[in-house]
């Protein structure tokens, strides 16, 4: 029984310190208060999903939920729009001014990408 209880407390203290390390604070966002007519957009583990496209051009919030089990980011490519370090569980919301046009949406935390975290986003005039 105490050797089973030592693998707890071990494993315990391990999620603690990964949890603490998050590899830095957001660039871009902020913790979300979802504001009035934001846009929710969802991150899982492989997968960006917004509510529905196309977007309309403008300045938009965007309130970006990682309801994944491990870190992720958001990253509109073409924009300049990026949010690191959102972790499991959390959220950040993000002032942008969409432009018309079609972007990729992307989790570049290494290996995100490539397993499939990526979007396109069509904005409209």
């Amino acid at each position: 029984m105490g050797r089973r209880m030592g693998r707890w407390a071990a494993l315990a203290a391990v999620a603690v310190i990964v949890a603490g390390c998050g590899g830095g604070g957001p660039r871009g966002g902020q913790p979300a208060a979802p504001a009035e007519g934001a846009i929710t957009v969802t991150e899982t583990e492989w997968a960006i999903r917004f509510p529905g496209t196309p977007l309309k051009a403008g300045k938009a919030t965007l309130v970006i939920r990682n309801e994944g089990t491990i870190e992720h980011n958001f990253v509109i490519q073409g924009l300049g729009v990026e949010v690191d370090a959102i972790p499991a569980g959390g959220s950040r919301q993000v002032t942008v001014d969409l432009r018309p046009g079609t972007y990729e949406v992307v989790c570049n935390i290494p290996g995100h990408l490539e397993a499939g975290m990526k979007t396109t986003i069509t904005v409209a005039p």
